[in-house]
């Protein structure tokens, strides 16, 4: 259903749960919010969050949906990325409201678009609170113009990429890994034999990164 006060529309996942702490996930481009839902009951089998998924704000024809904007040549356009960074986090301060979750122990999880998204969310320098956690999967880091990253902000993050990926090359993802690693932080990175997915492997490794949350 869609929230009143622009929020964004959200999938409240029945997980094994309600665990004490938020999780939000943010699917990728052309996906809904029903897209990650399935990982849930795989990552957090013992139900230690509440996990909630986002439907990005532009609809796409004939389903779908994005997080931003691009040109021909690839350029992302700047106020719909904004535009989607604002939604997310005042979507995620009324979850916090409403379930009485403390903004500090979120963990945020992203796929292609949704790890843009989740790296600007959780590492964006206005942020007055920062998840605790971010897994990257599948995704890049966008520069921006006007928009600035405190790169520190969150030193638990878990970056998965595919070596056979057609869609986002690896380097993207490991240009995420070395623009961490210059700033200081020390992000978890693995690679997979695998295309622009979740494999078996990296699902069974994101399991395991977040039980350690």
């Amino acid at each position: 259903m869609e929230e009143p006060q622009g929020l964004l529309k959200i999938n409240s996942v029945g997980s094994l749960g309600p665990g004490d702490r938020l999780l939000v996930l943010l699917h990728g481009f052309g996906a809904d919010e029903n897209d990650l839902a399935p990982l849930v009951q795989h990552i957090d089998p013992d139900g230690r969050f509440t996990s909630v998924c986002f439907r990005a704000p532009i609809d796409l024809v004939p389903f779908g949906a994005a997080w931003y904007e691009r040109d021909d040549d690839g350029t992302v356009d700047a106020e719909t990325f904004k535009s989607s960074v604002r939604s997310i986090d005042r979507t995620i301060d009324a979850v916090c409201a409403a379930g009485n979750f403390f903004r500090s122990e979120v963990v945020l999880i992203g796929f292609s678009q949704g790890c843009a998204m989740t790296l600007a969310v959780g590492l964006w320098e206005e942020i007055t609170i920062a998840p605790s956690a971010m897994a990257c999967l599948s995704g890049m880091l966008q520069d921006i113009p006007d928009f600035d990253y405190n790169l520190s902000a969150v030193s638990d993050i878990l970056i998965q990429h595919g070596t056979l990926d057609p869609m986002v090359d690896i380097e993207r993802g490991r240009r995420i890994r070395d623009v961490l690693t210059e700033a200081g932080n020390e992000p978890h990175f693995a690679e997979y034999p695998m295309g622009h997915e979740i494999s078996n492997a990296s699902l069974f490794d994101l399991r395991d990164w977040l039980s350690t949350i």
